[in-house]
């Protein structure tokens, strides 16, 4: 395990944007990272602070509510601060066939980079790490870098780091941080009567031709 530089002093927080860690999950085609245990996550990839998760659009779930209220309740329980977003996100739709989705995206972005800038304000971190979208790191650093200098920034990213030459310093999270930081299954974490199980599935929707 290697110590981030970017954690050598200062106090810090790292935000989790919960539309961008199920993105990820579907696209390696793996729903138990959607059940992982942050703090221990972060720790394993050498960082550590208090810990703030924004919850995907609850609109975009539609059959995956009880998972998250569970997933929610478990990290809660961690003591990680879990912020719900107001809103269902822009409806994504193709220009091929017409099919339409909710994008769940978005409003978590939203919903983090305002966290992260009103904590900078109220000045509870020196050094934030962010797990979210390139774009939506970048659309935080601009800000953040001209109010205040002073304070640090760094993203985090599933594999092997991105060769940027600019941007923030990125901490990477590999495979053996992530088998370490993995929640236990099922667990009951909110009806003591039913075992909830970490399998999310994608977003059922309805037939559709696009590719």
């Amino acid at each position: 395990m290697l110590k981030s530089h970017l954690f050598s002093s200062g106090r810090s927080r790292i935000y989790w944007d919960g539309a961008a860690l199920q993105a990820h999950a579907e696209a390696l085609g793996d729903p138990s990272l959607n059940w992982l245990d942050l703090p221990a996550l972060a720790r394993a990839a050498g960082i550590a602070g208090d810990h703030v998760w924004v919850a995907p659009a609850l609109a975009a779930q539609r059959g995956r509510r009880d998972v998250l209220d569970a997933y929610g309740a478990a990290l809660r329980a961690l003591g990680v601060d879990c912020r719900a977003v107001a809103g269902a996100g822009p409806e994504v739709e193709c220009l091929r066939c017409g099919h339409g989705w909710t994008d769940g995206r978005a409003p978590s972005e939203l919903t983090l980079s305002l966290k992260v800038l009103a904590d900078a304000v109220e000045d509870v971190w020196d050094v934030a790490f962010i797990f979210a979208s390139a774009a939506a790191v970048a659309a935080i650093a601009e800000p953040l870098g001209r109010l205040f200098p002073g304070k640090r920034l760094g993203r985090v990213v599933f594999g092997p780091s991105p060769r940027l030459r600019r941007g923030a310093p990125i901490t990477a999270i590999r495979s053996a941080d992530v088998a370490a930081a993995r929640l236990p299954s099922p667990i009951r974490a909110i009806a003591p009567a039913r075992a909830l199980h970490p399998t999310i599935q994608p977003a059922a929707q309805e037939a559709s031709p696009c590719p």
